[in-house]
């Protein structure tokens, strides 16, 4: 089991929500940690208090400009120094209908989901590779795993962010250089991106904590996946998806009130 005490951990999306939580819980295992997100006000809101609890600074970048994202990285390293635990966190969502869903909206979902995910990896990697030491976090969602109307955008990035993680792990498995890759698939977390969304049948909204400690001890064993609830998400819901028919699927998603739940979303800061 990893000793996560004096490790510096970086992470996107770190202002509200998920990235909050998760701080919090890097710093108190002892890290020093990098707060980064794109808005402002939010992030030295969130610096502010976190900072009570251990050390910890904070930089605005939008993630999904590749040239930021390596700008970002030299200034870490060269005011902070080099990060050994990379969480990828940051997300948006808009819940609707392909053919409402605004191009731009599409772009950015895409990019601030996923592609963000690159360039992130590509510019903290190295140092890892070159340490032989360090970890890397990559959130998806069980929207990764089962698909619903009404998150094309959302559910193609998620699904995205599962194939590049599992890719990207066994090309590190494969040069043994000890660096570390995990991707987390949760259940609707209430962190307000899904606000105004139905809950489905048989399933509860998730505190941030809920996921936040599982990743945290996934860090810890080096744990390639998270899932949240863990038998539903990781086991039931791919086996369901093996031993049915394509159409009983779509009728079970009915059934259960999938096909309809996000059909009432409002969100937030995604408009």
């Amino acid at each position: 089991m990893k000793d996560l005490k004096g490790k510096f951990a970086l992470v996107t999306g770190a202002a509200m929500g998920m990235g909050r939580s998760l701080s919090e819980d890097l710093l108190r295992e002892g890290c020093s940690v990098i707060l980064v997100d794109v808005n402002e006000a939010e992030l030295s809101k969130t610096k502010k208090e976190l900072a009570k609890i251990g050390k910890c600074s904070h930089y605005v970048c939008d993630i999904s400009d590749r040239k930021a994202v390596y700008e970002l990285a030299d200034k870490v390293e060269k005011e902070v120094g080099p990060v050994d635990i990379l969480v990828n966190n940051a997300g948006i969502v808009r819940a609707q209908e392909l053919l409402d869903l605004p191009d731009d909206a599409i772009e950015k979902t895409i990019n601030i989901n996923l592609t963000a995910q690159f360039w992130t990896c590509k510019a903290f990697l190295p140092g890892m590779v070159a340490r032989k030491s360090g970890h890397i976090v990559n959130f998806a969602s069980a929207g990764g795993i089962l698909a619903i109307p009404n998150l094309t955008a959302y559910c193609a990035s998620k699904f995205g962010v599962i194939g590049f993680s599992d890719a990207l792990r066994q090309e590190m498995k494969k040069h043994k250089s000890n660096v570390g890759v995990t991707y987390v698939c949760p259940n609707t977390v209430n962190t307000g991106m899904f606000d105004g969304s139905k809950m489905v049948a048989g399933t509860k909204m998730l505190a941030a904590s809920d996921v936040t400690k599982k990743v945290i001890k996934a860090i810890k064993n080096n744990t390639a996946m998270v899932a949240v609830p863990s038998f539903p998400v990781k086991i039931l819901t791919p086996l369901t998806k093996v031993l049915f028919s394509i159409n009983a699927m779509d009728w079970l998603n009915k059934t259960m009130g999938m096909a309809t739940c996000n059909d009432s979303w409002k969100g937030r800061n995604c408009k």
